[in-house]
């Protein structure tokens, strides 16, 4: 029992530390929100593409092209979608308020902070865990431009925002760089070693960089605004999700270890940043929307601890 719960501490904690040490960058005003967000442009750029380029090209095709995890991972996704707008309808009075609380349930940080863990928890290669990412990035997408749509402020054509946020997925450089590693473990393609080495190096900077910006982009301020329903939103994506979707490839699907603790990191992720820039270009709720972020971020902390200790003790990884 203490040697599964040491494993998930030493799997889980690493990840938030570096988190936390981008909050005390933040507070000793050695990075700002502005240089948060250059770090964060940087990262979705360049570093994590590369990152998953690398990944990916190396793998094997037949491998990664894991059907019943990627199926599983869409069809429960918007299942989980219907599920959360029926909750929203029970729990959310305000009419503005549901878009943001809707998407907060659902759209989760994987790209981001997901990858790491799942290679934290597994070690080696992530490029199953970063296929999914090709197929869940542009549902979450799409999910969102619906309901904030139906939940906006304003009158806001589905049809524009839609060809806008498809054009959005197809010039997404985290999808381009899975995409283009694709191609090169397709075909005998190789680059020259020097290249090589140095796509390695800028991939390295991703993870830090990565939990750095989310930490120093934490603005504890907003905290007491709209606190109840980001604490349901909480509740519902680090632990609700998990617990409906996860014993179903557990006890009837016999997927392997790596794809469960894929679907649970995706499942149990905090709110993907994105989706405070979603709600207000939607004109929705961005207060809450920013406490769902924040919320979320730092309660995952102790939902994935526990959550990783489960799994092992379960004997599932």
């Amino acid at each position: 029992m203490v040697d599964n719960l040491v494993f998930s501490i030493n799997a889980v904690l690493p990840i938030f530390l570096i988190m936390i040490f981008g909050i005390f960058l933040k507070e000793i005003k050695m990075l700002d929100s502005n240089g948060a967000k250059q770090m964060n442009a940087i990262l979705f750029n360049f570093a994590l593409p590369i990152k998953l380029f690398c990944d990916v090209s190396s793998a094997n095709m037949a491998e990664l092209m894991d059907l019943p995890l990627i199926g599983y991972s869409i069809i429960t996704s918007i299942i989980w979608f219907f599920v959360c707008w029926g909750c929203a309808i029970v729990f959310v009075k305000e009419r503005s308020m549901k878009g943001a609380f809707i998407q907060g349930t659902y759209r989760s940080n994987y790209a981001i902070l997901g990858l790491p863990l799942v290679n934290s928890i597994m070690g080696g290669n992530v490029s199953k865990a970063a296929i999914v990412t090709t197929f869940v990035i542009p549902l979450f997408n799409v999910l969102s431009v619906l309901i904030l749509t139906i939940y906006s402020g304003e009158k806001v054509s589905i049809k524009e925002t839609l060809v806008s946020s498809a054009k959005n997925v197809v010039k997404n450089p985290i999808i381009i760089g899975i995409l283009c590693g694709i191609i090169f473990s397709i075909l005998p393609i190789s680059l020259p070693q020097t290249i090589n080495k140095s796509l390695g190096y800028i991939s390295d900077l991703s993870t830090p960089m990565a939990l750095m910006s989310i930490g120093a982009s934490m603005d504890f301020g907003k905290l007491k605004s709209r606190i109840k329903p980001a604490l349901i939103v909480s509740f519902l994506k680090l632990i609700g999700m998990p617990l409906a979707f996860l014993p179903i490839p557990i006890s009837f699907m016999n997927m392997s270890a790596e794809n469960i603790v894929i679907l649970y990191v995706m499942y149990a992720a905090p709110t993907a940043v994105s989706s405070y820039v979603m709600a207000v270009y939607m004109n929705s709720d961005e207060s809450l929307a920013s406490n769902i972020i924040l919320c979320t971020s730092l309660l995952s902390i102790f939902t994935y601890t526990f959550g990783v200790y489960l799994l092992k003790t379960m004997g599932i990884i």
